[in-house]
């Protein structure tokens, strides 16, 4: 910890303004664990956040919330951890109490608390110990500071409820649609994997896709049907935010198939559907949004047995200090993702 009590954090007094300060590191309460942070990857939603695109974000914060590191403190009541043991903090504190808490879906939690400074692009972060994942030893922290977003992936394919060997359509293949293809996998589907960008495609044929297309030269709804013998896809997880393509994705789906409209839609549309189709065809359309402390345990648990491999989704490997950079990198869609590294494997 730092001698003079002080962190380095990238801070967000207004939107699009980000500055390195120094504040006083946490204070560590009864329950809580001091966190040094090891990396901090940028989540899409950040960069919503930063743009000022979200009316649920206050400023002045510190973004961030895609974490691992390792216990630098622990209050008095904290005794199953240990200082430099490899964690991955939740950066966000459900309420408990609250009735989507108390039937299953803390996810989507009223009352949620925030921590001090907002989140992980910081030297330290201060959360309480039922927030805290321990990482098994030897697990790359890079790979487990993805346990958030892949944590959101396994609950919408969770919603799909796959049999293994039906068909998935994952539509974008950006480290999100990378994990889905790959957590489909897990489940034993075969996926197939849709993306204009020839980059993203090659990684999801690396990873296992059973077949890769580019939407733009071939006709998505031909290529179905001939790779499905005529039946259709059995699932889709919809990666991209885009009303017309929910609009096109149903028109893909088997009978009795599934729709995950995982990605938020801005600014706000409307969808237009047959609902004859989606009655006779049994389909069920869904979303997903966020995920649980449950969703988060197995998701680090598929990180840490390597069947989904977060580390190989990595792009960039930026200093803390570049925050703006890396966050215009996501804006612009360049590369896969992209993760600062705070304090490293230290």
């Amino acid at each position: 910890m730092s001698a003079t009590n002080t962190m380095c954090v990238m801070w967000c007094e207004r939107p699009q303004e980000v500055e390195l300060r120094h504040l006083p590191i946490p204070t560590v309460g009864d329950d809580d664990v001091l966190v040094k942070v090891a990396y901090a990857a940028i989540c899409p939603w950040d960069v919503r956040a930063f743009s000022g695109l979200s009316s649920a974000v206050a400023f002045p914060r510190v973004l961030g919330h895609e974490v691992a590191g390792r216990v630098a403190a622990v209050g008095k009541n904290v005794k199953e951890l240990e200082i430099g043991q490899a964690v991955a903090p939740d950066m966000i504190v459900k309420c408990g109490v609250c009735k989507a808490c108390r039937t299953g879906r803390p996810n989507r939690c009223w009352r949620p608390t925030y921590l001090q400074y907002g989140g992980g692009y910081a030297d330290y972060v201060c959360v309480p110990q039922r927030n805290i994942h321990p990482i098994r030893p030897g697990v790359s922290l890079k790979a487990a500071a993805m346990m958030e977003p892949l944590a959101c992936v396994l609950r919408g394919q969770d919603m799909l409820r796959l049999y293994p060997g039906e068909v998935e359509l994952v539509v974008g293949l950006g480290p999100i649609g990378l994990m889905h293809l790959q957590v489909a996998r897990a489940f034993g589907a075969r996926v197939l994997a849709s993306d204009p960008v020839s980059m993203r495609r090659e990684q999801a044929q690396a990873l296992g896709a059973t077949w890769v297309v580019d939407p733009q030269q071939t006709n998505l709804t031909t290529f179905v049907q001939d790779a499905t013998a005529g039946w259709g896809v059995d699932a889709i997880a919809l990666t991209v935010g885009s009303a017309r393509m929910v609009e096109e994705c149903v028109k893909l789906l088997a009978p009795g198939g599934r729709l995950n409209i995982f990605a938020g839609i801005y600014p706000k549309d409307q969808v237009s559907l047959d609902p004859n189709q989606i009655h006779y065809g049994e389909w069920i359309i869904t979303g997903s949004s966020d995920s649980t402390p449950e969703n988060m345990h197995r998701a680090l648990g598929l990180i840490e047995a390597g069947q989904v491999q977060t580390e190989a989704l990595i792009s960039h490997l930026l200093p803390l200090e570049e925050l703006a950079a890396g966050l215009e990198l996501v804006k612009q869609r360049v590369g896969l993702k992209i993760v600062m590294e705070v304090n490293g494997e230290q």
